[in-house]
């Protein structure tokens, strides 16, 4: 609008010229209606139009930087918008394959479950297995205490049968002894009665009676004794 009046503006002065020079052309008489100033009006008017046209040029100028900038941010932003849906939009594409990838993982969770279930019982399996392998094991062990304890035991009564034999012998030895000695004895006492009853028959012509004297224990029943009293200690050693 400035503008047009600007050149509304050059165009009247332009016309006014044109009116005071067509006396001049027409050689008029009358001199005093020329204006001699009219060029430096319009100089002057032409100035001050310029100023302000130069004026409104730069104030354009800077309107026209701010809204470039604001046209280069408004596009940035686009710009950024517009990267934001493409990646939207390459995510929403990406989707289906995540939904195909979840179900997968879907499906070999599934799949562990089965597995850890399986392992689960197996180690129930295995720890009863164990238990059954350390009841073996104590029972093994216990089979070999008691064969040790049964050997050792054994091997005592070896000894206690060895001396017990010892004993028995040495009992039967000490008996015989004393049944030689006194049938030793007995003899050279019916040796000498024998010689005596010779002596009396020779003396008065008749054997003299002998009180009977009372008969010792028989070898069977010594041998009796000795077994039972050994019987008794075996007995004994038995139950200890």
């Amino acid at each position: 609008n400035k503008f047009q009046t600007v050149q509304e503006g050059i165009s009247a002065s332009i016309r006014g010229l044109t009116v005071v020079e067509n006396p001049k052309q027409k050689k008029s008489n009358n001199v005093r209606n020329v204006n001699y100033n009219a060029g430096a009006d319009i100089l002057h008017t032409f100035q001050l139009q310029w100023n302000e046209l130069h004026e409104l040029a730069e104030e354009n100028a800077g309107k026209a930087q701010e809204a470039d900038n604001l046209i280069g941010t408004i596009y940035e932003k686009l710009e950024h918008e517009w990267k934001s849906i493409t990646h939207l939009n390459s995510t929403l594409a990406h989707i289906p394959k995540i939904n195909n990838a979840i179900q997968d993982l879907m499906d070999q969770i599934g799949t562990l479950q089965e597995m850890f279930e399986e392992v689960e019982t197996a180690l129930y399996k295995l720890e009863d297995l164990n238990e059954m392998l350390e009841l073996q094991n104590r029972q093994l062990d216990h089979r070999f205490q008691l064969a040790l304890y049964k050997e050792k035991k054994l091997a005592e009564l070896n000894v206690i049968k060895e001396k017990l034999a010892n004993e028995h012998s040495e009992r039967v030895s000490k008996y015989e002894l004393k049944q030689q000695k006194m049938m030793k004895e007995r003899r050279e006492t019916f040796d000498e009665v024998f010689k005596e009853e010779v002596r009396e028959y020779k003396a008065t012509g008749s054997i003299p009676k002998l009180p009977i004297t009372q008969q010792g224990p028989s070898l069977d029943e010594v041998l009796d004794e000795v077994l039972d009293e050994d019987a008794a200690v075996f007995d004994e050693f038995l139950k200890n």
